[in-house]
Formats: structure tokens, C-alpha cells, sequence
């Protein structure tokens, strides 16, 4: 399993702002979408294309475009979405999946309620959203569910990564990617990820 920390300065000045408790909820949902759109360009930088001959006003030209099935895009909802949305505003040509939990804050273990998903996964490049990699558990359910729907070509996609989280992750599924904005080494005894930037759900919605 590869395990990609972008550590981009225009990133990295945006997720500064982004752990401020100083960060408004509408700002938070902005530069949440900023930072996710910064990160399409690596996402998608094995993203599998095809050649395409089209005309420009000029002449004909030899150029590419995306194979089919188009990759697609699954949040797990609801702090998922910002990912989603920042990634799409780049590039839109996706299908989109969701796959609804919540973290039940005594036993810190995921419980699903919903699962949306395109048909076909086992051919498409699949992209996992979830802002928060703290213990791994929502990501691993996710996966695990995708893997259920036959998927084999998967990157989880984290604005923050816990060193724990992806060693828990790569143990179990060690063909999964991750690629993640930042990355801290601690969890606290909740199991939230220090000094990360608190509950990105609760901080994207304002709840």
C-alpha cells in the first residue's frame, strides 16, 4: 500500500487556517472545498485516459480522454461531501457513490445506514472521501464495503491522517492508496486525532 502526505505549501497554508479554532464553520466549509480541489491534481494524476482525435478550429488533432468507466467518487457521508464537492469543481466527469455512518461515541465504532453505490466498480478507479483518518474504523468499514461491491482499485482520500489510522488500514487492506493533506503522529483517549483540527462534520455543518 503506497501512502502519499502531499505536504504542498499552498496546502499546507490552508490547512493551518483549517485546524484554527479561530475558523469560522462557513469558513471551514471553504477552505475544506480549497484544499480538496488542490489535492484533484495528484488524486487524479494516474487517472486512466484514452486517445481521442477531435477538430480544432484549425486542423484535426490527436488529444485523450477518460475511459469508461468513469472513476468514481464516494463520500462517506456526511463530512465526506466536502471532498466530493472539491474534487468535482476540478473535475466532473465522475460517477458518485455514498456510503452513510456515524461513529458511536461510546464503543468509537462505525454503524452504517445507508449505501449508495454506481454499478460496476470492479472496473473503475474508486475514490474514498473521508476528511478524518483517526482510528481507521469508518475508513475500513467503507472499504469493506466497497470490496463487498467488488471493487479492486481503490484511494482513500484524507485531508488528515493519523499515524495510527493508516497503520490500521494498511494492515488490512494493503492494496488501498491513501493519499492525505497532512498527517499527525497522536490520537487522544476519545480517539480523535491531536492536534488535529477537531470534528470536521460537526465544523463543516456547525453542529
Amino acid at each position: 500500500m503506497s501512502v502519499q502526505v502531499l505536504n504542498h505549501p499552498l496546502i499546507n497554508v490552508l490547512m493551518t487556517n483549517l485546524r484554527s479554532q479561530e475558523t469560522s464553520s462557513s469558513e471551514f466549509r471553504l477552505t475544506a472545498k480549497k484544499i480538496s480541489s488542490l489535492m484533484a491534481y495528484e488524486i487524479f494524476k494516474d487517472l486512466k485516459i484514452e486517445k481521442k482525435r477531435i477538430d480544432t478550429p484549425l486542423e484535426s488533432f490527436l488529444g485523450v480522454t477518460v475511459q469508461d468507466p468513469k472513476p468514481c467518487i464516494i463520500s462517506i457521508l456526511r463530512a465526506g461531501l466536502i471532498i466530493s464537492e472539491g474534487i468535482t469543481d476540478i473535475f466532473d466527469k465522475v460517477s458518485i457513490g455514498h456510503i452513510g455512518m456515524y461513529r458511536d461515541e461510546k464503543t468509537l465504532n462505525p454503524v452504517n445506514y445507508l449505501i449508495k453505490l454506481p454499478s460496476n466498480l470492479e472496473n473503475r478507479q474508486c475514490f474514498l472521501c473521508d476528511p478524518m483518518l483517526a482510528t481507521g474504523g469508518s475508513a475500513m468499514s467503507s472499504l469493506e464495503t466497497l470490496k463487498k461491491n467488488k471493487a479492486s482499485d481503490i484511494t482513500l482520500v484524507c485531508l488528515l491522517a493519523s499515524d495510527e489510522g493508516i497503520r490500521n488500514v494498511k494492515e488490512k487492506f494493503s492494496d488501498v492508496k491513501i493519499i492525505c493533506a497532512q498527517k499527525d503522529s497522536k490520537l487522544n483517549e476519545k480517539g480523535f486525532i491531536v492536534p488535529g483540527l477537531g470534528d470536521a462534520g460537526d465544523r463543516i455543518f456547525d453542529t
